[in-house]
């Protein structure tokens, strides 16, 4: 009888020393998998079944998958791995490769670019819908202009926001070198979502119209910022706190939530068919 999987063992180390993710120290333990936004959202994008077939040596199959499309590089599924396998890493590679070997167009990585930067300015929207708010979004030089009374700051935001759950976040050691807006992955837009806004008025004590603002909620809690950081300051920690305090100051409705989970799913769903609109249509822009 023929085996189902014929392993390629030669491929399997091309692929290792290529792209040292230590794939071959995969338990399936399934971190990745619970861990990666695209996956809790659909259930189409899953880090360990990528990590084995890799280990399997099917370069072939991975190169003509469509989930290796459908990976928003933020790293959970590497920050959270207890191997030190890094399946990010993986798929950027079978990203290159797909591309070296003419399955995909090199336009791609421009097209996919663009979907990825409508995708959020679309979460943003719905985030803002979701909050009775209007959804223009101000430019960074409107928000640097915007003048601020003493009256519209609350000077003890900075010493609630410096903790979370017991773990301090390191907040005032921000000096804005933008090194996390840099790092995160959604950050495409400055005007939708900027790791580094959020920590200076935060910092600054500009209270209601940051626990107010949608783009709170669009944060991934990918670590990215952090892992960036010079300062050691937690921007996934002051996120979540941020949005901690939303809710129990009913800055936000109380079913929001529910609500922004339910839509989220939604949202990513349609992502994912915008981007298989793409590897159906390469030379096209998709409808997302």
């Amino acid at each position: 009888m023929l085996a189902a999987v014929n392993p390629q063992a030669s491929l399997r180390r091309s692929i290792n020393q290529a792209v040292r993710a230590d794939i071959n120290q995969c338990y399936t333990c399934a971190s990745c998998v619970t861990e990666c936004p695209v996956n809790r959202a659909t259930n189409k994008l899953q880090p360990r079944k990528l990590v084995w077939m890799a280990n399997l040596g099917l370069l072939d199959e991975l190169l003509r998958l469509p989930d290796i499309w459908y990976c928003l590089g933020c790293n959970r599924c590497s920050h959270v791995c207890p191997m030190s396998v890094k399946p990010a890493a993986l798929i950027r590679f079978l990203r290159q490769e797909a591309v070296r070997a003419g399955v995909v167009p090199a336009a791609m990585h421009g097209q996919l670019q663009q979907l990825h930067r409508e995708f959020q300015g679309a979460r943003r929207q719905v985030a803002a819908d979701l909050l009775d708010q209007s959804s223009a979004r101000p430019t960074p030089a409107a928000v640097r202009q915007t003048p601020f009374q003493g009256s519209d700051r609350d000077a003890g935001l900075p010493r609630r926001a410096g903790d979370y759950l017991g773990y301090g976040t390191n907040l005032s050691s921000c000096f804005a070198c933008e090194e996390c807006s840099n790092a995160c992955p959604i950050s495409l837009d400055r005007s939708v979502f900027d790791p580094l806004r959020i920590i200076r008025m935060a910092n600054m004590g500009i209270k209601e119209p940051l626990l107010r603002s949608p783009s709170l909620w669009l944060c991934i809690q990918c670590q990215s910022c952090t892992q960036s950081c010079g300062q050691a300051v937690k921007g996934h920690l002051v996120i979540s706190r941020l949005q901690q305090l939303a809710v129990e100051e009913n800055l936000v409705p109380a079913d929001f939530r529910t609500q922004w989970q339910a839509r989220q799913a939604l949202l990513y769903g349609r992502f994912l068919k915008a981007v298989d609109g793409l590897l159906a249509a390469p030379g096209e822009a998709a409808n997302a």
